[in-house]
């Protein structure tokens, strides 16, 4: 009689979805949770590593190997956000924070090492207005304060990553022409696309492209 009872019990337990799944399930949940966040935890990390490299005040053989695994995990967070079909807004915010705190870090260390001219930081800092400029357009036209990810930005970001390694190979003053104008021109770009976006998009690759 109580066997009878205990195995009633349960069974209204389970339609009601009071007990606990089976382990499989969890982990197969788990896994789907895991997918949908798998790129904003990338995006995320590399925010947090970014940060740290602030406290370097020289480019050490830590400091290379955080600053390598920002540029990896920029390279990858976008791709893996496209094959799970888990693009979002807030992804390409952490994207664009991350990227943002990489390279104020790099300029920082590169800045005490004396490698940055002033001119191209008046340069680069210009450049940079232009690229917050497109975002208050993004603002005023789409109500959200974005800065799209264009195909000029992304030659930006990966030419201004190599900064680093590149200097060892060529003048710093050369690179840094190279870095500036890929920044300016990629400010004139997200403006540009700013400008004729009908509706608040992830990923822009080129004006060409809209």
């Amino acid at each position: 009689m109580f066997f009878n009872d205990k195995i009633t019990a349960l069974s209204h337990l389970n339609r009601a979805g009071c007990l606990i799944k089976h382990p499989a399930l969890l982990n197969f949940e788990g896994n789907k949770i895991m997918k949908k966040y798998l790129a904003n935890i990338i995006s995320s990390s590399r925010i947090l590593c970014a940060i740290t490299l602030f406290f370097f005040s020289e480019i050490s053989s830590l400091f290379m190997l955080i600053y390598f695994y920002c540029g990896l995990s920029d390279f990858v967070d976008g791709p893996i956000a496209r094959k799970l079909g888990t693009i979002s807004l807030l992804g390409a915010k952490l994207d664009t924070a991350g990227d943002v705190i990489t390279y104020f870090a790099l300029t920082k260390i590169l800045y005490l090492e004396s490698v940055f001219p002033v001119w191209g930081l008046i340069w680069l800092a210009a450049a940079l207005v232009g690229l917050v400029i497109s975002a208050i357009i993004s603002k005023i036209r789409l109500g959200k304060f974005y800065f799209v990810h264009s195909l000029f930005g992304k030659i930006f970001g990966a030419s201004a990553f190599m900064f680093p390694f590149a200097i060892k190979i060529m003048k710093a003053d050369l690179y840094m022409a190279v870095v500036c104008s890929m920044a300016s021109i990629a400010a004139v770009e997200s403006i540009i696309i700013q400008l004729k976006s009908k509706e608040l998009k992830t990923d822009v690759i080129s004006v060409k492209k809209m």
